[in-house]
C-alpha cells in the first residue's frame, strides 16, 4: 500500500531545524513562522490569488533566516527568491528591449511565490520600479514576501520624494500582512552565529602590512587593472583567488552595485584595505561601502577587512539609513588584533 505523504508544515520544519542546530526561537519568530505556514496551503493547493507578507525589523532579528528557510523547504517549483540589488540589475538588463511591465512579467515568469530580501528604497528611480513590481505581482496573483529593515511608511523617507511612493505604501498596508520582528537580540552578534562563507573572513586591526602578511593576505604594492563589464578599476595587488582593493580604490572611485555583482561572479574572496571612519568620508563613498557589504553578504563572498579602527568606530555617527545593517553584518567577522605593528 502506497504511503501517503504528510502535508507540508513549516512549523514542524523549523522545530526540527531548531532542535538540530540548538536554536532557541523567540515568541515573535514563532509567530512569524505561523504566518508563513498559513501561506503554504493555498500555494500548494494551486489557488491563484495575490497574497503578501511584509516582514520588517532591525538587523539581525532573523527575518532573512526564517524566510529563506520557508523558501527552501516549501515543495513548490514555481518560486523565486530575489535580493534587492540582483533583482533590479536583471530588470535593467531586460528593459533594453522591453517595456517595464514586459520586463517584469518576463523576469517573474511562472512564479507563484516571490521572496524579496532587503526591500529598501532611498532612490526615487528604484521606487518607481518597486511600485510597478507590486502592481504586476498583484495582477499576476503572485504571493509576495518582502523583508525589510523599514516599516512600510519609512520607505523612500526623503521628504522630497516620499509622496511618490505613498500609493504603493497604501497597497502594501491594504493587501499584505505587516509583521514587525523587533526582538531585543541581534542574533548575528551572538557566539556561533554563522553567515556562511562571509563570516569565515576576518577584521584585522590595526591592519598593518606586517599583520596582513602574517595571515597570508596581500599587501598593496601598485595598481592592477580589473574589468567589470565595460568598466575598469584598479586593484591594490594582482588579482588571483583574492580580489584586493583599498577603500579609496573601490568606494571613493565611481563604482556601482552592478560592478560589485559582476566582480562577485569571478572572485569569491575579497580584501578591503584602509577602511576609515565612514563619518569622515563623503556620503557617496560611505553608501558605496554599505552597498558593497550588502552584495558580498548576499553572494556569500569571504571578506577580509584591514583597518586602524574597529567595526563600531567605522560605523559610528554615520547619517545613512542602512548603516545598522552594515554594522550587524561586519560584526560577524572574527576580529584579529595581533601585536604585529610593523
Amino acid at each position: 500500500m502506497a504511503r501517503i505523504a504528510a502535508p507540508f508544515s513549516f512549523r514542524e520544519t523549523m522545530q526540527m531545524l531548531a532542535q538540530r542546530k540548538a536554536l532557541r526561537l523567540d515568541g515573535d519568530q514563532t509567530r512569524l513562522i505561523s504566518e508563513l505556514d498559513s501561506l503554504a496551503a493555498p500555494l500548494l493547493a494551486g489557488h491563484a490569488r495575490f497574497a503578501g507578507l511584509y516582514v520588517w525589523g532591525r538587523p539581525g532579528r532573523g527575518k532573512s533566516f526564517i524566510v529563506d528557510n520557508f523558501f527552501a523547504s516549501l515543495p513548490l517549483a514555481a518560486k523565486k527568491r530575489a535580493h534587492f540589488h540582483d533583482f533590479f540589475r536583471e530588470l535593467h538588463q531586460r528593459m533594453v528591449d522591453k517595456s517595464l511591465e514586459q520586463a517584469l512579467r518576463a523576469q517573474l515568469g511562472d512564479a507563484r511565490l516571490l521572496c524579496f530580501d532587503e526591500f529598501h528604497l532611498h532612490d526615487p528611480g528604484d521606487a518607481m520600479l518597486a511600485k510597478k513590481l507590486l502592481e504586476v505581482a498583484q495582477a499576476m496573483n503572485i504571493t509576495l514576501i518582502l523583508t525589510s529593515n523599514y516599516s512600510p511608511r519609512e520607505l523612500l523617507s526623503h521628504p522630497l520624494y516620499h509622496e511618490l511612493f505613498v500609493p504603493s505604501i497604501a497597497l502594501i498596508e491594504r493587501e499584505m500582512t505587516i509583521f514587525a520582528l523587533n526582538g531585543e537580540r541581534d542574533y548575528r552578534l551572538e557566539a556561533g552565529s554563522d553567515a556562511g562563507l562571509f563570516s569565515k573572513g576576518a577584521w584585522l586591526q590595526p591592519g598593518t602590512p606586517d599583520q596582513r602578511a602574517a595571515h597570508g593576505l596581500a599587501v598593496a604594492h601598485g595598481e592592477f587593472a580589473v574589468t567589470a563589464g565595460y568598466h575598469t578599476f584598479y586593484a591594490a595587488s594582482p588579482p588571483g583567488h583574492l580580489l584586493h582593493f583599498t577603500f579609496a580604490g573601490i568606494c571613493e572611485a565611481p563604482t556601482a552595485v552592478m560592478d560589485y555583482l559582476t566582480l562577485c561572479e569571478t572572485y569569491s574572496c575579497w580584501l578591503i584595505d584602509n577602511v576609515p571612519r565612514l563619518s569622515r568620508v563623503s556620503p557617496a563613498a560611505a553608501q558605496r561601502f554599505i552597498n558593497l557589504i550588502d552584495v558580498l553578504y548576499d553572494k556569500q563572498r569571504q571578506l577580509f577587512i584591514s583597518s586602524t579602527y574597529s567595526v563600531a568606530e567605522i560605523t559610528d555617527a554615520v547619517g545613512l539609513d542602512d548603516i545598522g545593517r552594515t554594522a550587524s553584518r561586519l560584526a560577524q567577522l572574527r576580529v584579529i588584533q595581533d601585536p604585529v605593528t610593523g
